[in-house]
């Protein structure tokens, strides 16, 4: 069983890690305006043992049932001495396990945070939801966005071969271009759009609608995808929603999004807020931004994420 990750990876300063948080929490939100009890569903995640998630989606949603999932026997020990709330049930168990063994009857939240790389796992996981998510609950699911171990070293010939042995149809779309090493986000986003498309396709009670599509890279690279299983009306309130308020997220196409990690000085960031706001498209910040050596796309990149980028303090005690 793979070591949890909390355990070399410092969860303290993740940047794009908290952007990808926050702008769930926003879809959340927009889902309760659909008419979703968002605060009485029950959240179901990997808190690790720092429960960042769980901190706010208690916080800004007001969820108080919450599952994590340690699959580790070490983190689970330190976890259930970490946990921040009363409310949080920490089991010592796989996702795999959880699913096959809770009816999943509350509504429901759930965001399965893989430490490894995509593999027959996490496909099965996916299926197995498909037959016990209910009209409104949501998922999301997070792994790592470079090659799996076992094809660290190998060719991109070897790992496209890999994918579709061991993954069977989902890998159907993943190309030769996909697996290479920058490139394999695309891979990765592929089989899990694929994984989530095959798993509802029999459900005729509504439809999963994959409005989370995202890579990012604090240290390593990311892939997130996931959306909600929907009834007609509800999704098409939704896709509204989320376009108007998130545009740069897409409803529609298998569009992948970069979160783009942003490393600003407190006074680049003033000149940023302002020239990202400015209805004029020529302003004297960006020309000083594009003085400093900042391009048009970093400008654009930060008018889509101005509301979700965590700003960091230090403090010397």
């Amino acid at each position: 069983m793979a070591r949890s990750t909390a355990k070399f990876i410092s969860y303290d300063l993740r940047p794009s890690k908290q952007t990808e948080r926050r702008i769930l929490l926003d879809l959340m939100k927009i889902a309760g305006d659909c008419g979703l009890p968002i605060s009485s569903y029950r959240y179901i995640g990997m808190g690790a043992n720092r429960f960042y998630d769980f901190l706010l989606i208690h916080k800004y949603l007001g969820i108080q049932k919450m599952i994590s999932l340690e699959h580790d026997d070490e983190m689970y020990k330190r976890a259930l001495f970490n946990v921040p709330y009363g409310f949080i049930d920490v089991k010592n168990s796989d996702a795999a396990s959880f699913i096959a063994t809770d009816a999943l009857s509350d509504p429901c939240l759930l965001w399965l945070d893989y430490d490894g790389g995509i593999g027959s796992r996490t496909v099965s996981d996916i299926s197995s939801l498909s037959t016990k998510l209910k009209v409104g609950d949501f998922c999301f699911v997070t792994v790592f966005g470079g090659p799996p171990r076992v094809l660290d070293r190998e060719n991109d010939e070897t790992r496209l071969v890999w994918l579709q042995d061991n993954l069977g149809d989902v890998a159907g779309e993943v190309t030769m271009a996909d697996v290479e090493r920058s490139a394999f986000p695309d891979a990765v986003h592929k089989v899990l759009i694929a994984a989530f498309r095959n798993a509802f396709s029999v459900r005729r009670d509504g439809g999963f609608v994959p409005f989370l599509q995202v890579e990012y890279s604090d240290s390593l690279p990311m892939v997130t995808v996931g959306g909600g299983f929907l009834a007609d009306g509800q999704a098409s309130s939704f896709k509204t929603r989320v376009s108007r308020a998130l545009p740069f997220l897409s409803t529609e196409a298998t569009k992948l999004y970069e979160i783009r990690s942003m490393h600003l000085t407190e006074r680049e960031r003033v000149l940023f807020d302002k020239a990202a706001t400015k209805k004029n498209k020529v302003s004297s910040e960006k020309n000083q931004l594009k003085a400093l050596g900042f391009k048009e796309h970093e400008i654009s990149t930060y008018r889509d994420l101005i509301r979700y980028l965590p700003r960091y303090v230090e403090t010397i005690v």
